[in-house]
């Protein structure tokens, strides 16, 4: 007597392979598991392979059920959630190479379960998992058969959008860093085709978050380039940070020294400086006083 039956798509072997091997795990005492093709359909048949009477048989399916959702829920969230992701990306996103579709997926999974393994992680997880039980438990209240990518498809529009989210997040964030990194390039391009106008430049952040630069003998450096940026900021919306990046690029010294960094709450900015002046910035946590 067959008491329900699972379908899914053959042509992903990782994942049938996944579901055969979980079904077989839970399979319940008294019954066995058979498998059926039907077009590009597995179907897994659980058989009766004993004469139960009525009750016996209401018992034996009610466990049945809570054992098919666990396997289920388990298929969806651990096995078949990053081949839905990959598929996202390969209908909307195709247009990015693969290493670049590589990082987004993984980025995206990032950003659907709160990156490595948290509190914030279990809790998102355990939601979903509680709410897929959930649902397949109401699907088995009135029908025999589940199909895999059926049920994700009707039953499960939610997760899906939240997963296609996760993609579109991802992918904005890869454009920004994509501008971030052409950003550097150019910025390099502007200190490289300069002569070095000191050998070395201290940076000091004073009380009012403005940054004072000395050169090697602790002076204060004063020139009328700088002083033409400084002006700007009277002018513009420029912020002390950006002044201080386009200040550095004009100089376009050969070491940099940023004292007391830690003071400094923007790392963007630090890191935008390493990178920037790649292999010439140190940072000490020591300071240091201007000469007169």
């Amino acid at each position: 007597m067959q008491l329900f039956s699972i379908g899914v798509e053959e042509r992903d072997m990782n994942i049938k392979e996944a579901l055969v091997r979980k079904v077989q795990i839970r399979k319940p005492d008294g019954l066995d598991i058979e498998e059926r093709k039907a077009g590009n359909l597995l179907f897994l048949n659980y058989i009766s392979n004993c004469d139960y009477d009525s009750d016996t048989i209401k018992q034996i399916r009610e466990k049945l059920h809570q054992y098919i959702a666990d396997t289920v829920s388990e298929i969806i969230l651990e096995d078949l959630q990053s081949h839905m992701v990959e598929k996202i990306i390969q209908d909307e996103y195709f247009y990015f190479g693969q290493e670049e579709r590589n990082k987004i997926l993984r980025d995206a999974m990032a950003i659907m379960w709160g990156g490595n393994p948290t509190v914030r992680s279990e809790v998102i997880r355990s939601r979903w998992r509680s709410l897929v039980w959930k649902r397949v438990m109401e699907h088995l209240e009135n029908n025999d058969e589940l199909i895999l990518e059926g049920f994700i498809r009707f039953r499960l529009k939610d997760f899906t959008q939240e997963l296609e989210e996760a993609v579109d997040r991802a992918v904005d964030d890869l454009l920004i860093e994509k501008e971030y990194s052409e950003f550097i390039k150019l910025l390099r391009y502007f200190v490289e085709i300069q002569e070095p106008k000191v050998d070395e430049v201290h940076v000091l952040m004073g009380e009012d978050k403005k940054y004072t630069l000395l050169d090697s003998n602790l002076q204060v450096i004063n020139n009328d380039m700088l002083e033409d940026l400084a002006k700007e900021i009277t002018d513009k919306e420029i912020s002390h940070d950006d002044l201080l990046i386009s200040s550095l690029i004009t100089i376009a010294p050969r070491k940099i020294t940023i004292h007391q960094f830690d003071r400094i709450q923007n790392k963007e900015l630090l890191n935008t400086i390493n990178n920037v002046f790649s292999g010439k910035v140190v940072m000490s946590q020591e300071g240091i006083v201007p000469r007169q």
